[in-house]
């Protein structure tokens, strides 16, 4: 006689497999009442194919697409998502291709939204043109303090007209051709 019976368990809530066990028969009722604990069945689950899970539901076991392990990018907005049982990339009109920096889906590949990348590099060289602005008129102010209270030197003259002469720089290179695709050798030259 059998005193141990192999047993399959599921999640309570997602009903996905979950491994086996061993269910022992009842000590007050030892001529085949088997123990089998909560959320577990004797019937063998079906052996899962590739990205498949066996799922237990209904008092039966089905198997259902399972793509949670699997990275996967929104095709409508290039964001990642996560899978649950039952999703595959089609139902969530997904992509397991990692998207570029601006991507836009075309078709059957990912392709760059040039007008998203010019707005993003025109918002950070914008950005880049404020930080320059700000750490030059830091260092305007104490020359244009001296030239105002008439204490400046013809050095610190000198100096502050290469500050001012900068700063206009600075707020045209908007209007230079590259604009907003600056390389480092495309911006003014800060005074030494």
């Amino acid at each position: 006689m059998e005193t141990q019976k192999t047993v399959y368990s599921y999640h309570p809530q997602t009903g996905e497999y979950l491994g086996s066990s061993q269910a022992t028969l009842s000590p007050m009722d030892p001529k085949e009442f088997w123990l089998v604990p909560a959320f577990a069945t004797e019937q063998e689950p079906p052996q899962p194919g590739e990205r498949q899970i066996a799922v237990y539901d209904n008092q039966t076991w089905m198997l259902h697409a399972d793509w949670r392990e699997v990275p996967l990018w929104s095709k409508a907005d290039a964001r990642q998502i996560s899978a649950i049982i039952g999703d595959t990339p089609d139902s969530l009109n997904a992509t397991e291709l990692q998207p570029p920096a601006f991507a836009a889906w075309r078709g059957d590949a990912w392709g760059v939204d040039s007008a998203a990348q010019s707005a993003a590099q025109a918002v950070a060289a914008r950005r880049q043109v404020q930080e320059r602005l700000t750490a030059a008129y830091q260092n305007r102010r104490p020359l244009e303090d001296a030239a105002e209270l008439g204490m400046a030197s013809s050095f610190e003259l000198s100096r502050l007209e290469d500050w001012k002469r900068y700063c206009v720089q600075l707020s045209r290179v908007e209007l230079l051709p590259m604009w907003p695709k600056l390389e480092e050798e495309d911006w003014p030259r800060q005074p030494i």
